[in-house]
């Protein structure tokens, strides 16, 4: 009765905390000096994704109008990313910045806990400190803390229920499964697959909680039910806002059910692992992956790096197995504790060869450069053939159109009235141009769906007074010759060329009078 009722004093850590050197100091400090260099510099190098346009236009939207506050929820998505990027505009006027570095906090955050797991399971600041470098410089870590996407987000909290489960497994306290209960619930507003740091908690105890403590299973269980009721009721203000049962049911558009798993259990699963293997060598980087491996070769740490392993590849099977929809990006949450491995392997390979400091900058020089690319001159690195179509090449990827917003505000300030038809709905278009184009009264962007086959009727309804556009993506462009008589082509974006050589461009039309 006493767990349910007292607060234990705090001792997270042994008392036996290693003094740090001077050498730690100046790592620890060149290390965040990284992290933030090589998230912040050229942050709008990359136009803007559809999703990001998405939860970007959303903010918004939901910023101008509280009483729309739940908005996401009418596509089945959770709203903390959004909520948390409402502040952000306030701060940074471009609003893919200000979406962006939301994620490169959320980065920082997933660095802090990683460094703190890291220390947590070895008791070694040269492991931590390697941990938090490795995440700062690799090209996965960097190229997604970079987008404002909600998935950097739920990595963080991901790493901290990890950081969290793992003390409260150590010592079963009240204050602990409060701590991981709040985590827990705030992971499950941000996504979905957050369902995944449930069963990372038992893992944790089956490798962690050792043969003495068996008899704290009481605490350890009722611990584990209270953080399950915190983090559901924080799940359940949802429901305050309409379109609830969307979650579930937008949930079920990405997944395929236990039925057909049962009827195909090997398809998606053995190609998607392929290119789950496949992307984890490209984006950690070859000397990152495969130092993971040497982490197995220290006897005295070996149990603990099958546990990192269990905890990292149970989601990766479990996704790989059910997933309709596989990329890169839904897999980064149970990559990360990958790199806490790399650490181990390169510290325990330093060991054994004379110039151990030479040794580990050269593999670190790799993931550096590999993400310096990924910086600067993403289309020409060689990025998994999922990224490139997505974020580069197709019509997902918004080239064009925070230059053809500046445009039409410029004539907006120029005293003109403008319409703009966009492709699509919602997405890269038109979110992406109404991201751009917020606070415009004299700008109007309207969806006209996809492909384009016709002038809409909305466009020909209104004013001749207004300046007309009709804005869409190349490979969509199925308007009749005598509906393009009637457009002039006045401005055109390309994309970076696909494998075969093809380019898709967006096009900007205006209606001629």
């Amino acid at each position: 009765m006493k767990f349910f009722l007292t607060f234990p004093k705090p001792t997270f850590l042994k008392p036996t905390f290693p003094k740090p050197k001077l050498w730690h100091t100046i790592a620890l400090t060149a290390t965040i000096v990284a992290f933030f260099v090589l998230r912040l510099i050229n942050l709008n190098g990359l136009p803007v994704f559809v999703d990001e346009a998405i939860y970007i236009r959303w903010a918004q939207v939901m910023r101008s109008e509280p009483t729309l506050r739940f908005l996401p929820l009418q596509d089945g998505k959770q709203p903390l990313f959004m909520w948390a990027m409402i502040p952000m505009f306030k701060i940074f006027n471009d609003p893919v910045i200000a979406g962006r570095v939301l994620s490169v906090l959320a980065g920082f955050g997933t660095l802090l806990g990683l460094t703190t797991l890291s220390f947590l399971l070895f008791s070694s600041l040269k492991i931590s400190l390697l941990t938090a470098l490795l995440y700062a410089i690799t090209p996965y870590t960097v190229f997604f803390d970079r987008l404002a996407l909600v998935d950097s987000m739920l990595a963080m909290f991901g790493i901290w229920s990890l950081v969290v489960g793992f003390l409260y497994v150590k010592k079963p306290r009240l204050d602990l499964a409060m701590i991981l209960g709040v985590i827990l619930g705030l992971a499950f507003l941000t996504k979905s697959p957050a369902i995944f740091f449930y069963l990372w908690q038992p893992i944790l105890a089956i490798f962690f909680l050792k043969k003495t403590q068996f008899g704290t299973g009481f605490k350890l269980l009722a611990g584990w039910l209270l953080a399950f009721v915190i983090s559901q009721a924080i799940y359940n203000i949802l429901r305050l806002g309409p379109n609830f049962n969307m979650v579930g049911s937008r949930n079920q558009d990405y997944l395929f059910s236990f039925s057909e798993v049962l009827q195909h259990p090997l398809n998606p699963l053995t190609g998607n692992l392929k290119s789950t293997l496949s992307w984890i060598f490209a984006l950690l980087t070859p000397p990152i992956a495969l130092s993971a491996f040497l982490s197995f070769s220290k006897k005295e740490t070996r149990k603990k790096a099958l546990a990192i392993l269990t905890i990292s590849i149970t989601p990766l099977i479990a996704q790989a197995l059910i997933a309709k929809v596989y990329t890169p990006r839904y897999l980064y949450f149970a990559v990360l504790p990958l790199i806490i491995l790399t650490s181990l392997g390169l510290v325990w390979i330093s060991k054994k060869v004379k110039k151990q400091t030479l040794l580990i900058l050269l593999v670190l020089l790799f993931p550096l450069i590999t993400s310096v690319f990924y910086i600067f001159k993403p289309a020409e690195i060689n990025m998994p053939s999922r990224m490139r179509h997505g974020y580069l090449e197709e019509w997902t990827a918004g080239w064009g159109q925070k230059d053809f917003a500046n445009y039409l505000i410029n004539l907006s300030n120029q005293g003109k009235t403008i319409v703009v038809g966009a492709e699509g709905y919602f997405g890269t278009l038109p979110d992406g141009l109404q991201i751009y184009t917020e606070g415009r009264p004299n700008i109007t962007v309207i969806g006209i769906g996809q492909p384009a086959v016709k002038i809409p009727e909305a466009l020909e309804n209104t004013s001749k007074e207004n300046l007309i556009f009709l804005v869409i993506n190349k490979s969509r462009n199925n308007l009749k010759p005598h509906d393009l008589q009637r457009l002039e082509l006045i401005k055109s974006y390309p994309k970076p060329a696909r494998p075969d050589g093809t380019q898709e461009e967006l096009q900007v039309y205006q209606l001629i009078k």
